[in-house]
């Protein structure tokens, strides 16, 4: 399911679109599931941050990682494409 696109639409805000450049196959449904609709919710946050706001010069050459249920998502956000890029998938060690 690698190339997975989904997006918001946000009223009167930019719309980040996550693309999933991993397989997400290999995850559980349930947590294949979660993980979606929390890429999706921080994509929907990014559109409320402005785009005159210092954290886009932080996010800029960062990646960012979370933990879904037991799952490590590594993503990137890209401003000029209003992108979330999913980059790793890995089982959680914890």
């Amino acid at each position: 399911m690698a190339g997975h696109v989904a997006s918001r639409t946000l009223d009167r805000r930019v719309t980040y679109s996550v693309h999933f450049r991993v397989d997400l196959a290999k995850v559980p449904a349930s947590a294949r599931g979660e993980i979606q609709k929390t890429m999706d919710q921080i994509a929907e946050a990014l559109g409320t941050v402005p785009a005159s706001s210092p954290f886009w010069a932080s996010m800029k050459d960062s990646l960012m990682q979370i933990e879904v249920k037991r799952w490590r998502v590594v993503y990137r956000v890209d401003q000029s494409h209003q992108d979330v890029q999913v980059v790793e998938l890995s089982r959680s060690r914890t």
